[in-house]
């Protein structure tokens, strides 16, 4: 009677949390180089490092998420200079929960862009 119980109990449990992530996906691919994902809801990031002189903005949807566009070019976090995206994901693995600031070049322009805490975590590691 007492497994029958748990198992009843382990079924409604998966049955009332099922429901509640219906929907929820996040497909992420990840190398030294480079770092995509994208959600089911239209949320989407592709980064690119092939040359080792700062992470590119390949795909960023929606555009402008985070201050981020399509062709920035990610050179230091937090004054620490990065070459590679394992670089900017390692910081971010470090520094989770706390603000950031990203130092790009866009368009040939040299720009700071403040991000609140947990932002470069969420950006780098997304949930559903």
């Amino acid at each position: 009677m007492r497994h029958a119980t748990i198992i009843g109990a382990l079924v409604m449990a998966v049955a009332l949390t099922a429901s509640a992530h219906a929907g929820w996906y996040v497909e992420m691919h990840g190398t030294t180089d480079s770092l995509s994902w994208q959600g089911n809801d239209g949320r989407a990031l592709d980064l690119s490092s092939m040359d080792g002189k700062g992470i590119k903005v390949v795909t960023i949807m929606p555009d402008g998420r985070d201050g981020l566009h399509k062709g920035d070019l990610i050179t230091a976090v937090d004054g620490h200079a990065v070459g590679q995206v394992v670089d900017l994901v390692t910081y971010a693995n470090a520094h989770m929960t706390n603000p950031t600031r990203l130092s790009i070049s866009r368009h040939g322009h040299d720009t700071d862009l403040a991000l609140a805490a947990g932002k470069l975590g969420a950006l780098m590691h997304p949930h559903p």
